[in-house]
């Protein structure tokens, strides 16, 4: 049995094999159909050129050369009928070409029935008229290859084109005459008609052109892996001769090395086809991986988002990209952060419903372009008659599947997505991860998408680990604030202890009658009394304001204007000795904040400064813009990027017993404080999503920083600088003022 009747056999089985696939399916579309009547005529066709071909055939030499002559005579009409279907070709303008296609076919089929299939001159006319009219098709597909209306329709039928091409010329020289003259590709016209139809059938099942990258890329890791495998074989085998213990000792060899090397070779032929072909896939399904650990460190939604982001936009393969949590305050789905133009700020429960339900269904990533084309598949199929775009007026089902991948589509459109991975956490969806890349109708391959799924996957975990660690701090801040119950009572007893003792002090024989003078002294004992309420009011307000949750009404803010304005309030308490020193840097983003509890922790920090300073001193307040590094993505700084707030003292610094402690609700270093003030100022910084921390020596001062996420909201305009300038100090009249005004709230 020669090469080309081994060849004919694998064209047969892998052939006929396909055609059975694209029966099986179900609810067939009609291109279906006619593919399978194409690989079955060319199935049948090799199947009797191979039993032609074999001596030992049943219906002899002339019977299986009758069948080949009416399967060939076939080929150009099934052929046509499919493309004409698969390239969406109206069946009007191509009837006279299948017309004449038809002709031609009778035409075989009458050379077959006749005596005429054993005249040379006959058959070679019936091999022309196969030949001319597959290259009718070829012209069919190349004329619809410069029709194509998108770059990836255009890169699909090329790829069509050439396999096609390639497929009939080299089957062509397998069935011409060879004259006596040698041929050295014998069969391989039959291997490439195989490899064709295979590939064919792939591109009814994937749709997207990178899966054909994708299946190409294996198609080369198997052929050189198979290449391996039979060098290994070859090389253990081939020496052996006729030596038949050789031959089994050495195949037993080859087959465990083959074992022990399979699956080390399989992933290092693969990574050489990714990083050679698919460069740009691999750098990043790697970065992908990389995000994926990194935000596993991760515990905080907002710095979550602000990780997660920067880190699908520094890819480069993202114009649009959008973090989304459930809300709890409403039913819906509201934006934690975008990066590009900037979508809806909340998604409705109706618009959400149709992702709500794909995710349900177990969908990982619901896609914009497989939504598109289910709905072309759909409206092409619709029966003809008065039908909308919704699908009214269709079936049911057609209608309703309509309807819910319009929505789909919509809430795509809502969210600026390509790709929706919906975050799942206990069975719930707690948000969705949205990317896009408007350059490409085709962003991500389905590997890329693998990685991408892997990372929203582990955003899920961080979502719901976030909110168990939030549900642990609420559980530490009702047990401290038990523990603040004790410091509470002691406080209170104090200050009710001094206001005891002055009132038996003011009335010792007990109260005085209506109208009766008080004893003399008693201005002095009802100052301590006035006092003492006073600090019973400030003690029991701050507890308050610190039992309570922290809820800011964040906006977008300038802290150099917040501290412009705690500045005009604590020049009017500035002692005379304390000087104040200003630096606000230029052009600082705002950031999300509430300016009256900024402000509060301003003055509360800047009145410890100038409390730290009884003996004079310099407070020196300051603005910076704090930048771990700067990595520029679209001409747009990093969104980690930090607005920093410094106020530093010259007093006798804190000490290093106490600075563990200086933010623990009721420890003070002072003679009359409360031990809350920092502790507030703490809780509010956090609830705006930055940090406040100290730095502090023995006889060098002390300093407080405070650290809040800037926000990009595009280019501030350039402004002059501000210079380092004392503040001046206030004149008597504001002084004389000062007096009659109440002590502010210090620490």
């Amino acid at each position: 049995m020669d090469i080309r009747t081994q060849a004919s056999l694998l064209a047969a089985i892998v052939t006929l094999a396909l055609a059975g696939a694209a029966l099986l399916r179900d609810n067939r579309p009609r291109v279906f159909t006619l593919f399978a009547l194409f690989a079955a005529n060319l199935g049948l066709y090799s199947l009797a050129d191979f039993f032609h071909r074999w001596p030992g055939a049943e219906l002899g030499y002339d019977g299986w050369e009758r069948v080949a002559v009416v399967m060939g005579a076939l080929l150009p009409t099934t052929g046509l009928a499919f493309f004409l279907e698969f390239l969406g070709v109206a069946r009007r303008p191509a009837r006279r070409a299948r017309n004449a296609m038809l002709a031609g076919s009778v035409s075989g089929l009458v050379v077959a029935a006749s005596p005429l299939v054993h005249v040379a001159v006959a058959k070679l006319a019936v091999t022309l008229y196969v030949v001319g009219g597959m290259m009718a098709v070829l012209t069919v597909l190349w004329n619809r290859l410069h029709g194509a209306p998108t770059r990836v329709e255009r890169a699909r039928l090329l790829y069509l084109f050439i396999g096609a091409c390639v497929a009939v010329a080299l089957s062509t020289l397998d069935v011409l005459p060879r004259f006596g003259l040698p041929y050295p590709l014998e069969g391989l016209g039959a291997i490439t008609l195989t490899v064709f139809m295979f590939f064919l059938s792939q591109t009814l099942l994937r749709h997207r052109l990178l899966d054909l990258h994708e299946f190409l890329g294996k198609i080369v890791v198997v052929t050189a892996l198979g290449l391996v495998l039979v060098a290994i074989y070859g090389g253990l085998v081939s020496w052996v001769g006729n030596r038949p213990e050789l031959f089994y000792f050495n195949t037993l060899v080859a087959s465990f090395v083959i074992l022990s090397l399979f699956e080390p070779l399989r992933e290092k032929v693969e990574e050489w086809v990714i990083v050679t072909l698919f460069r740009e896939r691999y750098e990043l399904v790697r970065h992908l991986e990389q995000l994926r650990d990194r935000i596993a460190t991760v515990i905080d939604p907002p710095r979550l988002a602000t990780v997660l982001l920067d880190g699908l936009a520094e890819t480069r393969r993202v114009t649009h990209a959008s973090l989304w949590l459930f809300a709890e305050d409403r039913p819906g789905f509201r934006l934690l952060d975008s990066r590009g133009p900037p979508p809806a700020p909340f998604l409705e429960p109706a618009v959400a419903r149709a992702l709500l339900g794909a995710a349900g269904s177990g969908q990982k990533a619901i896609l914009l372009e497989n939504i598109e084309r289910r709905l072309a598949e759909l409206r092409a199929y619709l029966p003809p008659g008065p039908t909308d775009a919704e699908g009214r007026g269709a079936p049911a089902a057609v209608a309703e599947e309509l309807k819910r991948l319009g929505d789909a589509k919509g809430a795509m459109a809502t969210m600026r997505a390509g790709i929706a991975m919906p975050l799942t956490a206990s069975d719930r969806v707690v948000g969705f991860l949205a990317c896009w890349d408007e350059r490409v109708p085709e962003a991500f391959a389905s590997n890329e998408i693998a990685a991408l799924i892997e990372v929203s996957d582990r955003a899920a975990l961080v979502i719901e680990n976030s909110k168990l660690y939030q549900q642990m701090k609420e559980r530490d801040r009702l047990a401290a604030l038990g523990e603040m119950a004790a410091g509470l009572a002691h406080e209170i007893r104090n200050p009710l202890a001094a206001i005891q003792g002055a009132i038996q002090l003011l009335l010792p024989q007990g109260a005085p009658r209506p109208g009766e003078p008080l004893a003399e002294g008693a201005s002095e004992f009802l100052g301590i009394i006035a006092d003492e309420v006073k600090r019973l009011n400030a003690v029991v307000t701050q507890f308050l304001d610190y039992s309570r949750p922290a809820r800011a009404a964040l906006a977008p803010g300038d802290v150099n204007e917040v501290l412009g304005r705690t500045l005009a309030l604590l020049q009017a308490d500035l002692p005379p000795a304390v000087k104040l020193a200003v630096e606000l840097a230029p052009e600082l983003p705002r950031v999300s904040c509430d300016p009256e509890q900024l402000r509060q922790v301003f003055l509360n920090l800047a009145l410890n400064a100038v409390q730290a300073m009884p003996h004079g001193g310099e407070l020196r307040i300051s603005t910076r813009l704090a930048r771990d590094e700067v990595a520029l993505w679209r001409d747009t700084p990093r969104r980690s990027d930090l607005v920093e707030v410094r106020f530093r003292d010259t007093g006798p610094g804190i000490p290093e017993e106490a600075r563990d402690h200086i933010f623990v609700p009721f420890y003070t270093t002072k003679e009359k404080g409360t031990g809350l003030g920092l502790a507030i100022c703490q809780r509010i910084v956090k609830s705006h999503g930055g940090t406040i921390g100290v730095r502090s020596a023995a006889g060098e001062g002390a300093e407080f920083v405070i650290a809040l996420p800037a926000l990009w909201e595009g280019r501030p305009e350039k402004t002059e600088p501000s210079t380092s300038t004392p503040a001046p100090k206030p004149e008597r009249r504001v002084r004389r003022r000062r007096r009659r005004r109440p002590a502010p709230k210090s620490v």
